[in-house]
């Protein structure tokens, strides 16, 4: 087999044809590289928010974690909470000043009703539920049977 010697015209033509491959894969390999940074940046941007939003809707129906509660606003946080203890018991607060009015205003924000039976219950000794699927608003149960009586009572 012998080969064939290309003319200046065609080996112009070649080049332009590679060319044009090369230019194609730096396009696409410089799009996805741009792509993958902006994903990369979003997401350790908002990853707090994701799955503060994740939990709103995984943990309904489910025991909430204490340390993932602000006891003194009722309220899922984004963040872990500090576990404090006060006349002998743990509570969980988002910061200082929580725990600050929580000693202050202590009969009224320690003690809580059962949200399906009523009975005064410690928020230190309560099992936790979400209230609402997607919402942050957290209820407290005197036991495991109340607990799941207030969510079958919900569907």
């Amino acid at each position: 087999m012998s080969k064939k010697k290309l003319t200046k015209r065609e080996l112009h033509e070649k080049q332009i044809i590679e060319d044009k491959k090369f230019k194609r894969t730096l396009l696409i390999s410089f799009s996805s590289l741009f792509v993958f940074i902006i994903f990369y940046l979003v997401f350790h941007t908002f990853w707090h928010d994701t799955k503060y939003t994740y939990r709103q809707y995984a943990l309904y129906g489910k025991q909430v974690p204490a340390e993932l509660v602000c006891m003194n606003g009722d309220k899922l946080l984004k963040h872990e909470s500090i576990k404090l203890s006060y006349k002998g018991k743990n509570y969980s607060f988002c910061n200082k000043s929580c725990y600050d009015h929580f000693v202050k205003h202590f009969q009224e924000d320690a003690f809580i009703p059962d949200s399906f039976s009523g009975d005064t219950i410690c928020k230190a000794d309560a099992l936790i539920g979400l209230k609402n699927r997607g919402e942050p608003q957290i209820v407290y149960f005197q036991n495991i049977k109340t607990f799941n009586q207030y969510y079958k009572s919900r569907k």
